[in-house]
């Protein structure tokens, strides 16, 4: 598995001219093209058969309308955020993946909504291994920016994924040699789910460790907010809490 700059990776769509809302005054009928940062990656391996498939995370945007003359172009009512995962054939939305009986919705092929999609992937030239604390916390205190790849398992069920994302914000302690991330978005799977679309196992986490073999992970989940012993309100936010085994291998780019 290369390693993404992800500074210079995108994906890209275009979508077609759709109708504008009756109830919208000063919407275009227009289609769109975007080019949006990837935040991470994530690849899906089936120990059984050899197969693999990566999942790409965009970077977050607002609910827009687009183009317009005026000053409404945030969605206001209701406010979201546009946030999906990617394969070469579909894609899952976060943030929007409840239901009324708090299933998660499910993917969709990329042909119901897009006339092209594709993806800008730049692999970092002779990505550097660090292999021990003492050379992790040099590279944090380069400027070199710091890639991982946090391999987790599922023995029961024959799977194994392999998390890619940046250390966008590193602890170190040179004088102790020691180190801890905190840092996300990454894409957590969850290898024992059921679901058939290998891409429905994902979610939005963050995680944190300070060793090599292990680590804690926080993944958004739709979460109560209680006044008075009683529920008032849904959100998402970052409540899912477990701790795992995991193998981490850091690469600084030159």
């Amino acid at each position: 598995m290369d390693v993404l700059d992800y500074g210079r990776s995108y994906l890209g769509w275009d979508a077609p001219i759709r109708p504008a809302p009756p109830d919208d005054p000063g919407a275009r009928a227009w289609g769109n093209s975007v080019r949006i940062q990837l935040d991470a990656r994530t690849r899906i391996i089936d120990e059984r058969t050899g197969r693999s498939e990566d999942y790409y995370l965009i970077a977050p945007c607002r609910r827009e309308r687009m183009y317009r003359d005026d000053d409404r172009l945030i969605h206001r009512d209701p406010p979201g955020e546009y946030r999906l995962a990617w394969s070469r054939t579909r894609s899952f939305r976060f943030g929007q993946e409840v239901l009324s009986d708090g299933w998660r919705r499910a993917s969709q092929p990329l042909s119901a909504h897009y006339l092209r999609v594709d993806l800008q992937l730049t692999a970092v030239p002779s990505p550097r291994a660090l292999p021990s604390d003492a050379e992790i916390v040099a590279a944090s205190q380069s400027a070199q920016p710091i890639v991982v790849h946090t391999e987790i398992r599922s023995a029961a069920r024959g799977r194994r994924a392999v998390l890619e994302y940046p250390v966008r914000t590193m602890n170190y302690l040179a004088g102790r040699q020691r180190f801890q991330v905190d840092t996300g978005p990454l894409m957590w799977a969850d290898l024992d789910s059921d679901l058939e679309e290998p891409i429905e196992w994902l979610w939005l986490a963050h995680t944190v460790y300070n060793r090599l073999d292990r680590a804690e992970f926080v993944k958004r989940v739709h979460t109560p907010l209680v006044d008075a012993g009683t529920v008032v309100r849904q959100v998402w936010d970052y409540t899912g809490w477990h701790v795992q085994e995991a193998r981490h291998t850091f690469y600084a780019a030159p």
